[in-house]
């Protein structure tokens, strides 16, 4: 898609605004979307159009079988050559989520258990910043904080919990994100912030950070010197303060199902598939701020939880996030008991809700050791039940062992013709095969991540991967950082067998310590990529760690 405009500014206004009045009949107009759906759908039509306009919505609901979103479609199933349509073109669905704090985090639009239904042209916003942004107008390092003029529509909690999403996004007057500073995330400690209070004026307020770091490294001659202006702040900038998390469209136990031309605005609030078959389509997708306003932050990356087939995100724009620009992997299941042929696992709920609902006789179970990674044996599932697992063999012999799920790790995924631009954190990868093909990544924190984390819920190992014909610029641009990264740590911080990767046709420019940085690698093609200027100068383009059967050829 071509992305929307995607300049940024605080004299912008806040977005649209609307009387009470308007609102209840919004409301109103949001009590007939579901109803005119179903009614379609039951009467076998191909489509189910949705008039433009405007329809508001209410927050989740909570049952006995966990959340009901906002807006929920459940149960649509259509064969793959009579796909069901719900064309929202032209119509905006606003959410009125609670303006409260993670780790609370609230749920938009919803398909569970649908199968080949499309769903395209909605816009989806929130009816509550969930968020508070302004302009710098003081740095004061004499009292750890930093004052902020706050952009039009901002409302400020009374307090903050200091929980998991209490930190700082710093991005120039312009909208671009200071990636460098992304730097201070190491620990989750360094952008944190304390509190909001008021200011010296009617509509500013201080924002305390939780230590000194940010202050002290913003005033660091090296650090103005290495990074120049992108990896500092001055009066004039702005800070996002992230303290809400929500779900803009999330598909649950679903197959084949595509999200087509969708808008989400909504607050950190991502795209999300988890468990069931998978193999959906995102097509011409954007996440971000609302274009035209003060917003700098908008929707969010996405979460690949634990499908049987991989997703496809085709020409989808994501900007100026506070999280990963997407994370694929399984889940690790974690060993409670051994006894013969059968293993009881412990059951935290994303592997109760996903591997454990959804396993199926015939799954491959690969038993890894905890501290190298390297494979124990594999045997075929015969059935699960409650929180055990009968398996073709014997299994006690696999001691200090995890189970990958190899059925369950989002397979075949392909990420392409996208843009990732000013955004906080990785493109993290954690299974395969996968392609990421012609994207674009710009001033990102963090890299585009291979990564294994055993003591962690979520995991895979990395394999089969091409990355190709990407442009990389400014990305994890840090001290000892690198474009295309690897973060494998076990509980004896080695590094499990990653295998198969190609690397090929890709750009790189002003990147940290490294352009391309693989650990633990058995086989890789290593071609004709292109390495700009590095920002440090000691960089190295190629660093290898650990790697064996690595093919170069062409690279400049």
């Amino acid at each position: 898609m071509t992305p929307p405009p995607a300049e940024f500014s605080f004299a912008l206004p806040a977005g649209p605004q609307f009387t009470d009045e308007q609102k209840q009949a919004q409301r109103a107009a949001g009590q007939t979307v579901l109803p005119l759906v179903l009614a379609a759908y039951s009467n076998g039509a191909a489509v189910a159009r949705i008039p433009p306009g405007d329809y508001r919505f209410g927050s989740e609901r909570w049952g006995r079988d966990g959340v009901h979103y906002a807006l929920e479609f459940s149960g649509l199933q259509r064969d793959a050559a009579h796909p069901f349509m719900i064309d929202a073109t032209g119509a905006t669905f606003w959410f009125d989520l609670p303006d409260d704090q993670a780790p609370h985090a609230h749920f938009a639009c919803g398909f569970k258990d649908c199968r080949n239904i499309i769903f395209r042209g909605a816009t989806l916003d929130r009816g509550t910043r969930g968020q508070i942004e302004g302009r710098i107008t003081q740095l004061d390092a004499a009292h750890n904080r930093i004052e902020l003029e706050l952009s039009p529509g901002i409302t400020v909690p009374a307090k903050f919990n200091d929980k998991t999403e209490q930190r700082i996004v710093p991005f120039k007057s312009d909208g671009r994100f200071c990636a460098p500073l992304y730097a201070l995330q190491a620990g989750g400690v360094h952008l944190k912030y304390q509190s909001i209070t008021p200011g010296n004026a009617v509509g500013r307020v201080f924002v305390t950070m939780g230590d000194t770091k940010l202050l002290d490294t913003l005033r660091d001659p090296q650090w103005q010197k290495t990074y120049g202006e992108l990896g500092t702040l001055q009066v004039g900038d702005g800070l996002s303060c992230v303290y809400s998390v929500a779900c803009g469209v999330e598909l649950v136990g679903s197959e084949h199902c595509t999200m087509d031309g969708l808008q989400i605005f909504i607050t950190k609030g991502w795209g999300a598939e988890r468990g069931g078959v998978g193999g959906h389509l995102w097509k011409n997708c954007y996440f971000g701020p609302r274009p035209g306003t003060s917003r700098w932050q908008g929707g969010e990356g996405f979460m690949f939880n634990a499908t049987r087939q991989g997703t496809t995100l085709d020409g989808v724009v994501i900007r100026h996030t506070a999280d990963d620009v997407a994370n694929v992997h399984g889940y690790w299941g974690h060993i409670k008991n051994i006894a013969g042929a059968h293993v009881t696992f412990e059951m935290p709920g994303e592997f109760r809700q996903t591997v454990a609902k959804d396993a199926t006789p015939g799954d491959k179970l690969v038993f890894r050791d905890k501290n190298s990674g390297a494979q124990l044996g594999s045997v075929t599932l015969v059935a699960f039940s409650n929180d055990t697992a009968a398996v073709d063999r014997s299994v006690e012999h696999f001691t200090n062992a995890i189970v990958e799920w190899t059925d369950h790790e989002c397979a075949n995924w392909l990420i392409q013709h996208c843009t990732f631009q000013d955004c906080y954190q990785r493109l993290l990868i954690q299974s395969g095969p996968g392609v990421v093909r012609h994207c674009e990544f710009t001033r990102l924190g963090s890299s585009l991540e291979i990564n294994s984390d055993f003591p962690y819920v979520e995991g895979g190992v990395a394999r089969d991967l091409t990355i190709a014909d990407n442009t990389f610029t400014d990305v994890n641009p840090r001290p000892g950082g690198a474009a295309i990264a690897m973060h494998a740590h076990t509980y004896g911080r080695e590094a499990p067998p990653f295998s198969n990767f190609v690397i090929t046709g890709n750009s790189f420019e002003r990147y940290g310590a490294a352009a391309i940085a693989l650990d633990g690698v058995q086989g890789a093609l290593i071609a004709s990529n292109r390495f700009g200027r590095a920002l440090a100068p000691t960089a190295q383009p190629l660093r290898l760690k650990r790697c064996t059967a690595i093919r170069e050829e062409a690279n400049r």
